[in-house]
């Protein structure tokens, strides 16, 4: 197929962009079989898992003949192992077909969003956040509720407004709690920042909510669960929850800040049969490339706990940037933060909790309260 043809294609789908797939209620467990898929693909891919991929994909395909995002990363797959291009248009024009948004969104597993770090990063873009934190799910069929999520979430927010700690401009805090906090909202706040940011320009993405495991007995974060989520069968949480694999696609493969932190509590003490932490694969895609910092509430195997109205971990990020009116280095602050609330879980509540971080292997140190566009940053100053 000609460039000229795919262009056609991909405009054919942005007008039909209303007639979205159909209800994921119906496809949870094609979902579910895509994020397998995806879950192996990424830069470094070799054939071996690319094949496997395909095959991911073939078998959600089998389940939902119409699922257009299964068509899509199938056509990705085929393009990248060069076989037939007969094939590999068939599966694209399903993908146009059955309105797939991956394709709309020029999704691409295969290409990273930062390869390296381009630009000389002494001083800051713009400043953008996502702050989400789910306490209460839907009625009927939603999840068990939690106690300081939502709290937590609307401390943390505030914090980065505040023009003496955070310096992130009100209009680029992007703030989902509750029952704003839908699968759709998320996934619609994501992308709003992978588009505006710019390479020097500094994303905090904080999610605190319930995580699901793909399985009881790997009790790793497959899915986040949102206001919306189904929690009736699993199948229902394939097909409504917000898959950890797309949450790592798009901070991967489509944010292009050099500077993006990412910060997750989802394995909260008071949730059954919750799931305990990022699993060592997601937290790779999500620091793959450059510029990538991930801080984790807990270590594997342990639980995130809360006092009267805020979970230590975030309670402790908070105090420790208000102490240093944010002009500190995220590793100076994660270390704080860590032996804060390692020593405080264990003397108040006798058990373990210590935060772990991730990043890439090239990644340009942060300072989290440096001011947007400064050319004299005095709290950049203040740490140099």
């Amino acid at each position: 197929m000609t460039r000229r043809g795919f262009v056609a294609l991909t405009a054919t789908a942005l007008g039909n962009r209303a007639h979205a797939q159909s209800p994921l209620a119906e496809i949870g467990a094609a979902k579910d079989l895509l994020c397998q898929g995806l879950e192996l693909l990424s830069a470094r891919s070799d054939a071996q898992q690319i094949t496997r991929a395909v095959g991911f994909f073939g078998r959600a395909l089998d389940e939902y003949p119409s699922f257009g995002d299964a068509h899509y990363y199938r056509y990705l797959c085929l393009k990248k192992l060069n076989r037939e291009k007969l094939l590999q248009d068939s599966a694209l024009e399903k993908a146009q077909r059955y309105h797939s948004e991956a394709l709309l969104d020029q999704r691409d597993p295969f290409v990273l969003a930062v390869p390296k770090i381009y630009d000389n990063l002494a001083s800051v873009g713009q400043k953008w956040a996502l702050v989400i934190g789910i306490s209460r799910f839907q009625p009927d069929t939603g999840a068990e509720s939690l106690k300081c999520p939502a709290n937590d979430a609307s401390a943390f927010a505030g914090l980065l407004r505040d023009t003496s700690v955070g310096r992130f401009p009100d209009k680029q805090v992007f703030v989902l709690i509750n029952e704003e906090a839908t699968t759709a909202a998320i996934k619609r706040r994501l992308n709003t920042i992978a588009t505006k940011a710019k390479s020097d320009d500094v994303v905090v993405i904080y999610l605190s909510t319930h995580g699901s495991s793909r399985t009881d007995d790997i009790r790793q974060v497959s899915y986040v669960y949102t206001y919306d989520t189904d929690v009736s069968s699993r199948d229902d949480v394939f097909a409504t929850a917000l898959p950890m694999v797309e949450i790592s696609s798009i901070v991967s493969t489509r944010c292009l800040a050099q500077r993006t932190i990412l910060i997750f509590d989802t394995c909260h003490s008071g949730a059954s049969g919750a799931a305990e932490t990022l699993s060592s694969a997601d937290a790779n895609r999500l620091s793959e490339g450059a510029g990538r910092f991930i801080l984790c509430s807990c270590q594997a195997n342990q639980r995130s706990y809360e006092n009267a109205e805020h979970g230590y971990f975030t309670s402790s990020l908070i105090d420790n940037l208000r102490q240093r009116q944010g002009c500190i280095r995220l590793q100076d602050l994660f270390t704080a933060v860590r032996d804060d609330v390692s020593r405080r879980v264990l003397k108040e509540r006798q058990k373990p909790q210590e935060p772990v971080m991730f990043r890439s292997e090239r990644a340009a140190e942060i300072i989290f309260g440096s001011a947007p566009e400064a050319k004299n940053d005095q709290c950049v100053a203040s740490v140099a």
